[in-house]
């Protein structure tokens, strides 16, 4: 009887753990449920899966190691940090407008002579001591080669002027200043400027010849900087130089002054120019002849009215523009000398 009473003992609980049991065990069970439970346990396991999850994890926070290889797809933003190497070759002479990067110096910047361990030579970058910032017209200089001759000459000139040879492409040589004591044409790089043009260099003196120009002979821009403008309405100019001819020209020496307005000034064709500027006398700006209409208009010297046509009378010659025409002798008279009497039978 004992026995029987143990083996139901049994089989309720085998029936009991069939079903799960309401609440978790002291201690755990040799072999896990076949079903996985719905909530997941308090305590996460101590030894990661050997699988890896289908999704990753979607933290605000980005890991504190970085990845061994760079991510395919470049970021969005740049660093905040420049990166630590500089440019391998400066320029002498550093751009007029400054970077949005802080730079030490920037727009027109004379030459100094530099004495260092790393060089002998000129400079242009802006670092000059402060003793010859204070004192430009003994110090500095607006071009290398009067630097590198006035500090360097003899043995050491051309190892100065070789630092940066004229033609070296990131290196401005020498500065331009405006003509104002020679011939007043444009703007010279001579390093022949006045003292008072080297005190003031940042008004002055230019980094090339095309800011000089705008800046000091902005009315003869072309002319000063050499250049050739882009014409874009005709090459066709009016000419008010003759004394008092009416021409329209197309030689190529448009002043620049129309070149700056060319919409108005300048033509297509001849004929559009001497029609716009000319109209008044436009048979002289065509260069051709006139014949005349035929048709009649007063003439005030002789008190009469006379036919629009060249030769013997009633022909009083070629109209001018200004001339109001009328297609018979009476209408003439009639309008314009009504109170001449016998103006039509003269």
């Amino acid at each position: 009887m004992k026995f029987a009473a143990a083996a139901l003992t049994l089989l309720a609980a085998v029936g009991r753990g069939a079903q799960g049991t309401p609440a978790p065990t002291d201690v755990p069970s040799g072999m896990p449920s076949n079903v996985p439970s719905d909530l997941p346990s308090n305590v996460p396991s101590d030894v990661p899966s050997d699988v890896p999850s289908q999704s990753p994890s979607e933290s605000a926070q980005p890991s504190d190691q970085p990845s061994d290889q760079p991510s395919e797809t470049p970021s969005d933003v740049p660093s905040d940090q420049p990166s630590d190497e500089p440019s391998s070759t400066p320029s002498c002479s550093p751009s007029s407008a400054p970077t949005e990067s802080p730079s030490t110096k920037y727009g027109v910047n004379l030459f100094y002579p530099e004495w260092t361990s790393s060089g002998i030579g000129c400079r242009n970058d802006g670092d000059e001591p402060d003793y010859m910032a204070v004192n430009p017209t003994e110090w500095l200089s607006s071009t290398m080669q009067a630097c590198c001759k006035k500090y360097f000459d003899g043995y050491m000139y051309d190892d100065c002027m070789g630092r940066y040879p004229p033609d070296h492409d990131d290196c401005n040589v020498m500065l331009y200043y405006p003509d104002w004591n020679g011939s007043n044409q444009g703007c010279l790089d001579d390093g022949k400027e006045p003292y008072y043009m080297l005190s003031n260099h940042q008004y002055f003196l230019s980094n090339s010849i095309e800011e000089c120009c705008e800046k000091f002979y902005d009315w003869d821009f072309f002319e000063c900087s050499g250049t050739t403008p882009v014409l874009t309405h005709g090459e066709f100019y009016p000419d008010w130089s003759g004394g008092g001819t009416s021409t329209c020209l197309a030689d190529g020496k448009i002043p620049d002054y129309m070149i700056s307005n060319q919409n108005w000034y300048l033509s297509t064709t001849l004929e559009k120019c001497c029609d716009r500027h000319f109209y008044w006398n436009i048979n002289e700006c065509l260069g051709t002849t006139s014949v005349g209409s035929n048709d009649w208009y007063v003439s005030y010297e002789d008190v009469k009215c006379v036919q629009d046509c060249s030769g013997a009378e009633p022909c009083g010659g070629v109209a001018e523009p200004w001339d109001k025409l009328y297609s018979t002798k009476e209408k003439c008279c009639k309008e314009k000398l009504p109170w001449v009497a016998k103006c039509r039978f003269n």
